[in-house]
């Protein structure tokens, strides 16, 4: 019996390993060549630092032109940077030969860095494998988000531009944020890995990169000058801290009966944690890194330079763009910072950080051209921005218990506005706190009101405006609600390390802020726990939920329906995994796999195929693009061959829609029929559970 466990364990970690010039090397030499935040000047510590920051902000647009106008220049470019990093990296090696050692060199706050970038690796793979126990497997709950990332991984991999793999052999282009994918994949076309396992690599060195970017954040945002080593330390420390998510969870578990699977899924839309982020969906935290680059490089080069830069102004423009093929939720919020941020400069007449950021906002709307023109086209979904007064459904609930009926969506907008500190005390917890001293402090004078103390209240404000006002309709839920605020969690953040520092180490040398009251500490302290516990939760649950919930120790579960509505979950997993590797290794990477496309949430087959569908879902995946007409007519002669016995119209569906082969289940009504095709024809691959058959014109490759 194969262990998938270990096989995704070492896999993930293949792919880490694989991604490691590609996050490194580009940054690291565009640092050194271009003297970007004085990189030469720099401490070979903090270079590398800076290396994997710059590196996610240029190589995803880059990535992407490469390898659409001529493919050999994308190795030329990536074998050229890996070269020039290593030589780099030599020379860096010799002069440290030559220098006298300080005994800080290796300082306990390295260490203690390495040890929690080591703890966010173990908790990142622990959380994306699928557990294996016995005969049972159990993927994690993120792999509702992951599967379809994994499907589009593989087609990404295959040629730029892509198309949707959800609707097979209809030529519709992908119409997605998948730079990050991309950028990801490029280990994919020099050694063999799973499309899945790069996907958690991604999630990998995605937490990485923000480590690396709170860093970044704290030397040239924050200009932090005593104390930044435990500053940044404490910073990466609070990733690990959410809002008061668990108070509600257990109010829903107490007074409602029932455990939700992710912690945060008591509201919608959230504002998700950390930890939350970085798994689910880490091309956000991936574009907010991009972004963010972006703005301090400039801001930096204004402030502390007072000059022109050429250099800093085209790799801004290069960040901003591959951040809008990476996120446009997140992009869109950058763009609303950057707006708000010219009128400020502009009020100021500081003309040449005007010039900069306009400058820079060309240069990223050409560099992004030809990837924003290759997602025209039709597909389904609503439009991008809608106004929306952010709601409160568990506010609302408690409202209509004790008699208000809301009847009216008026009363609603207005219900839904009186609760808005309640709505954000409890996702923000720590962090709204956090903001609130913070601004205290501006208005006392206690913080000085710098052009970057100004700067990070536009990001703070500009999450809060869109994030209180707009919704994104394009998809069912409402990903600009979710995302437009890791601008104003990453400023949280830092200021939340700062206070932390100025109460802990205050009259150690550290000196910055007088330490809060005794109240005020004891309400960061409780606020600080309840964040790690709901943290805690969070990652116990998305990992656990499922064998939690074969065994019987969730009561009423009701999300998601991939995991609660099927008996003998785990061994259908087996089952299913196991079929597909089978034919992953008997069928090329360019075959058409095919099972019943009428299922409510297909998140198994998406996640193990590792082949594109005729049909990936009831929707043929039409909000990635496509035609839904289409795709009805298709759906209809599909549910035939999964419903139909005689299975006399089997290889003319796969020959019309280019299938490969079938992939049927016991749940499916053919497998029901004693004398159904499913019995009758000989499978490629079969067990208890599911049985694989080729089709149309690979039906004569059928091995006994």
């Amino acid at each position: 019996m194969r262990n998938f466990t270990a096989i995704d364990t070492l896999g993930t970690l293949t792919a880490c390993l694989a991604l490691l010039p590609f996050m490194v090397a580009p940054g690291y030499v565009a640092g050194w060549a271009l003297d970007l935040f004085e990189f030469r000047q720099r401490r070979p510590i903090l270079k590398l630092i800076v290396s994997v920051p710059l590196s996610i902000a240029i190589c995803p647009m880059l990535s992407y032109l490469l390898a659409r106008v001529l493919p050999p220049l994308l190795w030329v470019f990536y074998i050229g940077v890996s070269v020039a990093a290593i030589l780099l990296l030599a020379k860096e090696a010799r002069r440290a030969k030559l220098c006298p050692i300080s005994k800080n060199t290796f300082s306990k706050h390295v260490w203690v860095a390495l040890g929690l970038i080591s703890l966010w690796g173990v908790v990142a793979l622990g959380s994306v494998v699928d557990l294996q126990i016995g005969d049972r497997l159990y993927p994690p709950i993120i792999a509702y988000d992951h599967s379809v990332r994994t499907a589009m991984t593989v087609e990404v991999a295959r040629h730029i531009p892509p198309n949707n793999p959800f609707f097979a052999n209809a030529a519709t282009p992908l119409r997605y944020h998948y730079l990050w994918l991309l950028f990801c994949s490029l280990p994919m076309k020099a050694v063999r890995l799973s499309p899945r396992h790069v996907v958690g690599a991604g999630v990998v060195w995605c937490g990485v990169g923000l480590m690396c970017t709170i860093a970044l954040g704290f030397k040239f945002f924050a200009r932090v000058q005593t104390g930044i080593e435990r500053k940044v330390l404490l910073g990466i420390g609070l990733l690990y801290v959410t809002g008061l998510d668990i108070l509600p969870v257990l109010y829903l578990a107490i007074a409602k009966g029932f455990w939700l699977a992710d912690t945060e899924k008591w509201n919608d839309p959230e504002i998700t944690s950390w930890a939350g982020s970085l798994l689910w969906a880490p091309h956000h935290i991936a574009a907010l890194i991009a972004c963010f680059v972006a703005f301090v490089l400039l801001r930096h080069q204004a402030d502390a330079h007072r000059r022109w830069a050429t250099g800093p102004v085209i790799v801004a423009g290069m960040a901003f763009a591959s951040a809008a093929g990476i996120s446009v939720y997140v992009t869109f919020t950058f763009a609303v910072v950057v707006a708000l941020w010219l009128l400020a400069t502009i009020v100021r007449k500081d003309w040449l950080e005007v010039a900069m950021f306009v400058i820079a906002g060309a240069v990223a709307l050409l560099w992004a051209a030809s990837f924003l023109s290759a997602l025209r086209g039709p597909a389904g979904g609503g439009a991008f921005l809608q106004f929306e007064v952010r709601p409160f459904l568990l506010g609302i609930g408690l409202g209509r218990q004790i008699g208000i009926t809301f009847a009216t969506q008026f009363a609603l907008t207005v219900g839904n506005a009186i609760f808005l500190p309640i709505n954000y005390a409890l996702e923000l917890g720590f962090f709204l706190a956090v903001g609130i001293l913070r601004l205290r402090q501006l208005a006392h004078g206690k913080v000085e009101a710098s052009a970057n103390e100004m700067a990070a209240w536009t990001l703070v404000a500009a999450s809060f405006l869109i994030g209180t006002f707009l919704r994104s309709s394009t998809m069912a839920t409402n990903d600009l609600g979710w995302r437009c605020f890791l601008p104003a969690q990453l400023i949280l953040l830092l200021w939340g390390a700062m206070i932390i520092h100025d109460w802990w180490f205050h009259g150690s040398g550290a000196s910055g802020q007088a330490p809060p009251g005794w109240w005020t500490r004891g309400v960061l302290t409780a606020l600080l726990i309840l964040g790690m516990v709901s943290t805690a939760h969070q990652l116990f649950m998305l990992r656990m939920f499922p064998v939690l919930v074969e065994r019987g120790a969730i009561a009423r579960p009701n999300w998601p329906r991939w995991v609660v509505s099927h008996p003998q979950f785990g061994r259908r997993a087996y089952a299913l995994r196991s079929v597909y590797d089978a034919l992953d290794a008997q069928l090329p990477s360019s075959a058409v796999l095919q099972s019943s496309p009428p299922k409510e949430d297909p998140i198994l087959h998406m996640l193990y195929s590792r082949h594109d569908a005729a049909a990936g879902d009831g929707e043929c995946g039409t909000d990635f693009g496509g035609n839904p007409g289409v795709c009805a007519l298709r759906l209809q002669r599909l549910a035939g061959v999964f419903q139909q016995p005689d299975g006399s119209d089997v290889d003319a569906t796969c020959r019309e829609y280019g299938i490969d082969a079938l992939v049927v289940e016991d749940l499916d009504l053919v497998w029901r029929e004693p004398s159904s095709w499913v019995w009758r024809r000989q499978p490629a691959v079969a067990n208890n559970y599911v049985r694989a058959f080729r089709c149309g014109s690979a039906a004569a490759g059928i091995r006994p």
